[in-house]
């Protein structure tokens, strides 16, 4: 018989309050980078209708309309992505690179939810520069090292804040 408590970790240290990271679950252990993985989970299956465009007919990811769907041509995805145009133009994309396109596609899904599926404001807020982001736009931080997970935090943490 499977019990709750032989889940349980018998570490003193551990806090039963605190939801799990998603650096710690993936491996990492830096705290400035890392999410709740409960609020993940949830983000991709409440999102999953806003962006059911951004797939192709097998169902995953494509870079071209991810591309898009964030204003920007193939060639600058591409370049943003460091990958040839040829694998953005792909459909199925090759391996590997839907998820790569998956931040992309979690970042339009909420400020779609928040703009009500509006195309040209989640534009328009992508070019905007926030001060949360260090004056950058969301899409020049989404093209950086990094970048993508402060954008994630920063619009997953905003979108769940108001979600009360």
């Amino acid at each position: 018989m499977h019990s709750k408590d032989s889940d349980k970790s018998n570490d003193p240290e551990r806090q039963p309050t605190r939801k799990p990271e998603l650096g710690l679950l993936r491996g990492g252990g830096d705290a400035r980078t890392s999410e709740s993985a409960l609020a993940k989970e949830f983000a991709h299956r409440a999102l999953a209708p806003l962006v059911s465009d951004l797939r192709g007919r097998h169902g995953r990811l494509e870079a071209r309309k991810v591309a898009s769907a964030i204003g920007l041509t193939p060639q600058q995805f591409a370049d943003c992505l460091e990958i040839s145009l040829e694998a953005v133009q792909m459909s199925p994309p090759p391996p590997g690179l839907e998820e790569r396109l998956e931040p992309f596609a979690m970042v339009v899904g909420i400020v779609r939810d928040v703009y009500g599926g509006d195309s040209k404001r989640v534009r328009d807020w992508l070019r905007t520069p926030r001060p949360e982001l260090d004056g950058q736009t969301p899409i020049d931080a989404l093209c950086i090292p990094f970048g993508i997970q402060r954008v994630i935090q920063f619009v997953l943490g905003a979108w769940l804040r108001n979600a009360d």
